[in-house]
């Protein structure tokens, strides 16, 4: 608790993985090799806080309230190796998020209006431009974008929410899903597939829209009711969650064309989930365990591997990886330890995990 904010911005090396980026589109396995590891940003409590990345270049974005700067509500915020950017959402719009980023630095995201959420598209030099929503539609949102500027999310009004992908000049297309639903796109790759979710609250399935071919849903591992899709990587493998009744949630890996596989939990955990995957395979997310709520990595063999006995960072808990790129880096998030029940309210410390020499 007694380190300076200039202390918390180093970068320590330590023991992690050198994640494996050649091979088969599969998960790839993790070699022990050092990590740098470099804070980006302490995001205050109180505030529901929203982290993804990276891109290609380590940058990340999100939404929430950075201590020790101005503005009292939710700003759109891009983490650039230690740098905070405050990213401005539409004119006479508040509570921004930024939701996406690609390799080239055009974002894309949804702020509040006076009647309702609107996706926008923007950059970091400032441009800002509404993606507008489907004909007889009242608000949206915009969770990715892909390099060639195609961006997806949603749309929604008096029928309901529909999975949108908007080409790179704005203009949206619905894709194919469950009239009077949730459907939504969560990520697109560079060759223009898209995955998310559709259907109800109960029997929501993970969705995976092609570039070019038949639309179609992603199975639930077995005994499990219902699934979403959080990321595809360039090869098409999937991975996102499927849930029980109960809503009891598990890590899934749909690989192209492939069956679904359940990526397991911590030992002593009931659920996971996984949140991101690059185009070797690895993938990134979080299990419950004994200890609480764990940042995890998943490795060809042996399961869920706790983070945070990978890098160990002085008086942080890392809880939750929130993606990957294709060197490697990880963007992950977590708090100080406080020994109460009440983690969800401790200012969330924003990191980037780079193997060394990377």
């Amino acid at each position: 608790m007694g380190r300076t904010a200039k202390a918390r911005r180093g970068a320590w090396k330590l023991l992690g993985l050198l994640l494996a980026l050649t091979g088969p589109p599969l998960i790839a396995p993790a070699l022990a090799a050092p990590f740098n590891v470099v804070e980006l940003a302490t995001l205050a409590q109180g505030t529901s806080t929203v982290v993804r990345g990276p891109n290609l270049g380590g940058m990340a974005v999100g939404g929430g309230r950075v201590v020790g700067k101005a503005g009292a509500s939710r700003q759109g915020l891009v983490f650039d190796h230690g740098t905070v950017l405050i990213v401005p959402g539409l004119p006479g719009t508040d509570y921004v998020n930024v939701l996406g980023a690609n390799d080239l630095g055009s974002l894309v995201g949804a702020a509040n209006a006076a009647d309702a959420m609107r996706a926008f598209a923007a950059t970091i030099t400032g441009d800002r431009r509404e993606l507008a929503q489907l004909p007889g539609d009242s608000a949206s949102a915009a969770f990715a974008v892909n390099n060639a500027g195609a961006a997806v999310g949603f749309s929604s009004g008096a029928d309901g929410e529909r999975a949108v992908r908007w080409t790179p000049n704005g203009t949206p297309a619905v894709l194919a899903g469950v009239p009077g639903a949730t459907n939504r796109a969560y990520s697109i790759n560079q060759r223009g597939d898209a995955v998310g979710v559709i259907g109800s609250s109960v029997e929501r399935r993970a969705a995976l829209w092609p570039a070019a071919g038949a639309p179609r849903t992603l199975a639930a591992l077995a005994g499990f009711e219902a699934s979403e899709a959080a990321w595809v990587n360039s090869a098409g493998d999937v991975v996102g969650y499927s849930a029980t009744a109960a809503e009891v949630r598990r890590a899934t890996l749909w690989p192209l064309g492939g069956a679904p596989s359940d990526l397991g939990v911590l030992p002593g955990g009931i659920y996971s989930q996984a949140f991101g995957t690059n185009d070797a395979g690895t993938v990134v997310g979080a299990s419950d365990s004994p200890d609480g709520t764990r940042a995890v990595l998943w490795a060809r063999t042996g399961g869920p591997q706790d983070l945070n006995l990978l890098v160990a960072i002085p008086n942080l808990v890392l809880t939750k990886a929130v993606g990957i790129n294709n060197q490697g880096v990880i963007i992950a998030i977590g708090h100080e330890p406080s020994g109460e029940a009440h983690d969800h309210e401790l200012p969330v410390r924003v990191v980037m995990l780079v193997p060394a020499g990377g």
